[in-house]
């Protein structure tokens, strides 16, 4: 299944601060994402760039503005619908949040629980059979490196075989050559799965491995190049 495109119409979203003061994370952001293609989203800590994922990946509503991902405007999905569009997202972060009690198997199935998969675990195999651990299906992630835990997390979002896998600082926790693995691998199950990534990342060198860059500065977003030239201005609103 090819992956989804996205788009994002004069999206605002704002957060309310312990001081009652409130921030503008997402300033009438107007962007389409292309299907099947990788975008990172970067900008300093606190730009609005792990908003804009959030709200893509539906764990967040806009303020304002509409979001639609594939066919389906998810900004106006009912709670079960919005629920189950999640469900077909696939989620990466920074965190690994594998549960430690359960076999790296175990783990990557546990998005299928509940849903009608007669072969999970065949299913759950495969999957990290593609990023290489197949053969520790049976350890606990407290066996594993930290680069190998993040894998067993990719491999736990595309298990659900979505169009759309978001990554929210996937190489944050991880030291330079087990980072650029990750960006490897990432690159590899792109272009084996078809699948639209969208990452947010502070890392210019890993925003320069994704297909297009959003640079995200005081809730505003702005396409530009790997090197940060601008190529695109948002629509304002008049």
């Amino acid at each position: 299944m090819p992956g989804a495109p996205v788009t994002l119409d004069r999206v605002t979203k704002t957060h309310r601060l312990g001081d009652g003061s409130r921030l503008t994370a997402a300033n009438d952001v107007s962007l389409t994402l292309t299907a099947g293609r990788r975008t990172a989203f970067v900008g300093a800590s606190g730009s609005g760039k792990s908003t804009l994922l959030h709200l893509i990946g539906a764990i967040d509503r806009p303020d304002s503005g509409t979001i639609t991902v594939g066919d389906q405007e998810i900004t106006r999905l009912s709670a079960p619908r919005l629920a189950d569009f999640r469900a077909g997202v696939g989620f990466v972060f920074q965190q690994f949040h594998l549960l430690p009690a359960l076999s790296l198997l175990d783990n990557v199935c546990a998005p299928l629980i509940g849903r009608h998969v007669p072969d999970r675990r065949d299913r759950g195999l495969e999957m990290l059979d593609a990023v290489g651990l197949a053969h520790r299906a049976k350890a606990l992630p407290s066996h594993l490196s930290g680069g190998q835990q993040q894998r067993v997390a990719i491999a736990r979002a595309l298990v659900v075989r979505p169009r759309l896998l978001l990554a929210d600082e996937p190489t944050g926790n991880l030291d330079s050559v087990t980072a650029n693995e990750i960006l490897d691998l990432l690159e590899d199950l792109h272009d084996r799965y078809d699948t639209t990534i969208v990452l947010a990342t502070h890392d210019p060198e890993v925003a320069a491995t994704c297909d297009e860059v959003i640079r995200s500065t005081d809730g505003r977003a702005e396409r530009v190049d790997a090197v940060g030239v601008l190529t695109y201005a948002p629509r304002r609103a008049n």
